[in-house]
């Protein structure tokens, strides 16, 4: 049931999205300043720089970018264009820019993604080492307690106290010993 209303509700994204393209909706690509690629019907706010995907000026409106210039129309558009007098480029061989740029956006991937994994990586100590301290606190305080001796009771969840008996006592004792030697090295 719940995989039939998931579905239907995404064929109707698709199909407005797929609509609202049709009707000749810009869009526009952008960097923001964490290096993430943004898309939106509505250019960037202030100086950023931006493309126009859809190839379509919205009227009254310039669709240029931060250098003052007008975006090519496609990305591909600005690949095949020649200079009048100048040979054209071989459209299937893409341009040494290109290549360079890919390059640095895969390091810059990878460079991203060593960092995360590093971050992940120091947190999980960081809890680890807190877990750890937690369980030295406990089995410090277990171990006083039943080196203390007396009589020791435990209530259970009816509210009801049962007495810890001498043989149980030394079992404790035991293994808060063996939780000390474990947690708190």
């Amino acid at each position: 049931m719940m995989n039939k209303l998931v579905m239907a509700v995404g064929c109707a994204l698709m199909l407005v999205s797929m609509g609202s393209m049709a009707a000749g909706a810009e869009v526009y690509k952008w960097k923001d300043a964490k290096g993430n690629t943004q898309y939106s019907d509505v250019p960037p706010v202030g100086n950023i720089p931006y493309t126009a995907l859809s190839g379509k000026k919205p009227a009254g409106a310039e669709s240029q970018n931060a250098e003052g210039s007008a975006p090519p129309a496609s990305p591909a558009a600005g690949l095949g264009a020649a200079k009048p007098g100048e040979a054209k480029p071989d459209a299937a061989k893409p341009p040494a820019d290109a290549k360079a740029a890919d390059a640095a956006a895969q390091k810059k991937a990878l460079e991203e993604k060593t960092a995360k994994d590093a971050e992940v990586k120091k947190l999980q100590q960081e809890k680890l080492a807190a877990e750890k301290k937690a369980n030295c606190k406990k089995a410090l305080s277990d171990k006083a307690t039943f080196e203390q001796g007396g009589r020791i009771y435990e209530v259970d969840e009816k509210g009801e106290r049962h007495y810890v008996g001498n043989k149980e006592m030394a079992d404790r004792l035991e293994q808060a010993k063996s939780d000390v030697a474990t947690y708190c090295e």
